[in-house]
């Protein structure tokens, strides 16, 4: 077995897109549905890494992941994005909110409790929606998740009926990105089930094991996606998911079903 200290290891800066495939989210809607949560303001915790790494954490073929319970390599140093970068406010300090782990992807992510962050789920059946939707407003609805305490308990609520593919954006992002599914609507902003909607976006396959920035992909690698570039900045907006995740998440260009051998492959660290 490849050691993390020993496998390959890049920048996300590196991925170049070039060439790339177009690739579209599903029309399915049990894959293209998302379970959102509005996560109001409140003092919260600094978004900095835990100690350790959770001792139930995995991997993708559900065996214990050999990181299970270890001293995180930078426990205490603010979060950071994908990019490898600390994730901080605007003034320099390190934001607060809730520190939570995204168990598909095997990170560290952090919700903001600023008043405009949300945890999106990924891929929820319309029982597990009405169920997580119901935890929430039997203990007073969003508003009410004003706590640390009280969004971790909302996390361990939809791991226990088998939600822990889960990941933090913000308002705006659900605003542009996801619309409400009608028949289940809440009537609450960015709150319960939604459908993913968007344009197309490029993708390129990197093999593992390797590592980029604090992610760790494993023997079957890891799918890029280039969803935006920042007006502004120039920066692009780039996610990764699993290769089982992605074949059952996007079609190609046409709506025709994906196969990870239809994607360019990359290695960064070559380049």
């Amino acid at each position: 077995m490849i050691r993390p200290s020993t496998m390959p290891a890049f920048l996300i800066d590196a991925i170049k897109f070039d060439p790339a495939a177009l690739i579209l989210p599903s029309r399915d809607r049990r894959k293209a549905l998302r379970f959102v949560v509005p996560i109001p303001a409140f003092a919260g915790e600094e978004l900095c890494y835990p100690l350790h790494y959770p001792a139930d954490m995995r991997q993708r073929d559900g065996s214990s992941h050999p990181l299970a319970g270890s001293l995180h390599p930078k426990a205490g140093r603010p979060l950071e994005d994908w990019r490898g970068r600390p994730v901080l406010s605007s003034d320099g300090s390190v934001p607060r909110g809730v520190v939570f782990f995204n168990y598909e992807d095997a990170v560290f992510q952090g919700v903001r409790s600023s008043g405009d962050g949300i945890v999106i789920f990924d891929r929820p059946s319309d029982t597990q929606a009405r169920a997580l939707q119901d935890f929430v407003m039997a203990g007073g609805g969003p508003a009410a998740l004003s706590s640390v305490g009280r969004v971790l308990a909302l996390l361990r609520q939809a791991q226990q009926i088998g939600l822990d593919d889960r990941y933090n954006s913000d308002l705006a992002y659900a605003h542009r990105s996801l619309t409400p599914v009608a028949d289940l609507a809440t009537g609450i902003p960015a709150f319960g089930l939604h459908l993913r909607v968007g344009d197309k976006v490029r993708a390129v396959f990197v093999p593992g094991p390797a590592r980029v920035g604090d992610l760790l992909l494993g023997a079957e690698g890891g799918v890029f996606l280039s969803i935006a570039v920042h007006p502004d900045s120039g920066e692009r907006e780039v996610r990764t998911v699993s290769p089982e995740a992605f074949v059952d998440t996007y079609t190609a260009a046409d709506g025709s079903q994906l196969d990870l051998a239809d994607l360019p492959q990359e290695r960064p660290w070559l380049q």
